[in-house]
C-alpha cells in the first residue's frame, strides 16, 4: 500500500473507533507509556534512563549471545507496555467505561516475523468496563465493532475497494457466531483435549472457515498466559475475536478475576512475576470488570484489505518493525 493511503486508512479507521467509543459513552484516558508494575504474563521489554544524562550504551558485536551484544549503564529501568490491561483497570476506581490508545513493545518470537500478523511495536485500542457478564461483553464489543464499520462504509471517498468493501461489510453481518476453544480445535482437526493454543496455521484454516468475525471462548487451565475468571466448569472467561476469510486473530480479553488471592494464585501456577500492587488494588477497590483489546493495525489491515501487516507501517517509523 502507498504511504499516503497507509496515512488516510489509519486515521479513518482511528476516527471510526473513537466515534463508536464516544457514541457508547466510552471515556478516553491517557496511556502510561513507563511502569514500574510488571504485567501477569507478559513479556516486557525494558526502558532505561539516566541520572540527567543518556545511559551508557556498549556495543559488541563479536558476542556469541545474542542478549550479551549491547550492553547498558543507567539510573533506573521501567517496563515498557505490552497491553494496558492492568492500567485501565485501575481507571475503574473512578470511571464507569474506560479506552485507550495504548502504544505497545512485544517481542517477535520464532515463526511469527513470517505470520503477516506481528510487530514489534504495535497500538492497542484498550477498552473496559464495569461487568461481570460474558454475554454483556460480546454484545457491546460488536456494537463497537459495527459502529466503526458502518462509519467507514459510509465515508464517501476513494480509499475503498471491492475487497475492502467486503471486508467491511462482513463486520456488519450479525450475530457473530459464537465457538468454544474445544469447538475451535475440532475445526482445524486438532486433539479437542489439548492445553495449547492455535498455531499460526490453525488460525489462518479456522478464520478460513467463516464470512464474518466469530468468538472463540471457554478456554482451559494452560493455554493462556494472562490471568482471567474461573467459570463453573473449571475453565476461563477469556475470549478472542477471530476476522473471517483467514485474518484471524483481532482481539483478546477476558473477565478479571474477583480477588487479589486470585491474581496470586494463577500468577504463581504461570510461573510468572506477582503483580502485588494489582493483586492489593482488586481486594481494596473491589472493582470487577472485562474488557479486550483490539489490534489497530490487524483492524487497518483488515478494513483496507491488505495482505501483510508490514505494508502498513507508516514512512515515519524507524524503529525494529523496519527490521522484520
Amino acid at each position: 500500500m502507498n504511504h499516503d493511503k497507509v496515512y488516510v486508512w489509519t486515521g479513518l479507521v482511528l476516527q471510526a473507533l473513537r466515534q463508536s467509543l464516544t457514541e457508547l459513552e466510552f471515556i478516553e484516558i491517557t496511556p502510561a507509556i513507563l511502569s514500574k508494575r510488571f504485567e501477569p504474563g507478559a513479556r516486557h521489554s525494558i526502558g532505561i534512563l539516566g541520572a540527567k544524562q543518556l545511559p551508557v550504551i556498549t556495543e559488541n558485536s563479536d558476542a556469541e549471545i545474542d542478549n550479551e551484544k549491547i550492553m547498558i549503564k543507567g539510573n533506573s529501568f521501567y517496563y515498557l507496555p505490552v497491553s494496558h490491561v492492568v492500567e485501565k483497570q485501575m481507571a475503574l476506581e473512578y470511571l464507569s467505561k474506560v479506552y485507550c490508545l495504548a502504544p505497545c513493545v512485544r517481542l517477535v518470537m520464532d515463526g511469527e516475523e513470517i505470520s503477516g500478523k506481528h510487530l514489534y511495536t504495535f497500538f492497542q485500542v484498550e477498552i473496559e468496563w464495569h461487568t461481570q457478564d460474558m454475554q454483556e461483553v460480546f454484545y457491546l464489543a460488536e456494537k463497537i465493532i459495527i459502529k466503526a464499520a458502518q462509519s467507514l462504509l459510509d465515508k464517501s471517498d476513494n480509499t475503498q475497494t471491492n475487497l475492502s468493501y467486503k471486508n467491511l461489510k462482513s463486520l456488519t453481518l450479525i450475530p457473530y457466531p459464537k465457538i468454544t476453544f474445544t469447538d475451535a480445535l475440532l475445526m482445524v482437526d486438532a486433539d479437542p483435549n489439548r492445553t495449547q493454543d492455535l498455531s499460526s496455521e490453525e488460525d489462518l484454516l479456522l478464520s478460513k472457515q467463516f464470512d464474518r468475525p466469530f468468538w472463540i471462548y471457554n478456554y482451559p487451565p494452560g493455554v493462556r498466559d494472562s490471568i482471567y475468571q474461573k467459570n463453573t466448569e473449571g475453565k476461563y472467561d477469556t475470549y478472542d475475536l477471530m476476522l473471517p476469510f483467514g485474518y484471524g486473530e483481532l482481539a483478546t480479553g477476558g473477565v478479571r478475576p474477583e480477588s487479589g488471592q486470585e491474581i496470586i494464585r494463577q500468577s504463581q501456577m504461570l510461573g510468572k512475576a506477582i503483580h502485588a500492587e494489582y493483586a492489593e488494588w482488586k481486594d481494596r477497590s473491589k472493582v470487577q470488570s472485562a474488557g479486550f483489546g483490539i489490534g489497530l493495525e490487524r483492524f487497518i489491515r483488515f478494513c483496507a484489505e491488505v495482505e501483510s501487516i508490514l505494508d502498513i507501517i507508516p514512512y515515519h517509523d524507524a524503529g525494529p518493525n523496519t527490521s522484520i
